[in-house]
């Protein structure tokens, strides 16, 4: 097994950096996140986002829990928060990799902040082999996400 590490591009987020740490800190907000509708916008605006079908989904403010196609349960809690700086997330037993994600936040000005995720995965070198370039891709992805969602 080896860590892998995988830094997304700094996004510009254009709401307030409290705003946009209140929303991401408390997985429970996520449940209005995951409306079909929603996730249908989300994917019109970033149109190369993978077409995941997001069910079961429970959250509360320090863990969620959804099934995806193909990759069956996927649990996900909070480990540490530092108010307007920084979010850590790890996955629980669920999946065949341990990983961890920070996201990390700066303040541009009043109505804007900068949004930058990093992941660090746990893996063997043939899981390496089949997600490299997925992960690669995918913390971008992400984070482009999160530029669009309503932090309202």
């Amino acid at each position: 097994m080896g860590t892998e590490k995988y830094i997304s591009d700094v996004k510009v987020i254009n709401y307030s950096i409290e705003k946009v740490y209140d929303k991401l800190s408390n997985l429970n907000n996520l449940n209005n996140l995951m409306d079909p509708e929603k996730m249908k916008k989300v994917k019109e605006q970033v149109p190369n986002a993978p077409d995941f079908k997001f069910e079961n989904f429970k959250a509360n403010e320090d863990e969620c829990s959804f099934s995806i196609n193909p990759i069956g349960r996927v649990g996900i809690r909070v480990t540490e928060r530092e108010p307007n700086k920084l979010i850590k997330l790890e996955g629980d037993e669920s999946l065949p990799i341990n990983f961890n994600c920070w996201l990390q936040f700066l303040p541009i000005d009043q109505d804007s902040c900068k949004i930058r995720l990093t992941l660090h995965a746990d893996m063997s070198p043939m899981i390496k082999m089949m997600v490299n370039k997925h992960l690669k891709e995918g913390v971008n992805k992400v984070a482009d996400a999160l530029t669009i969602i309503p932090y309202e």
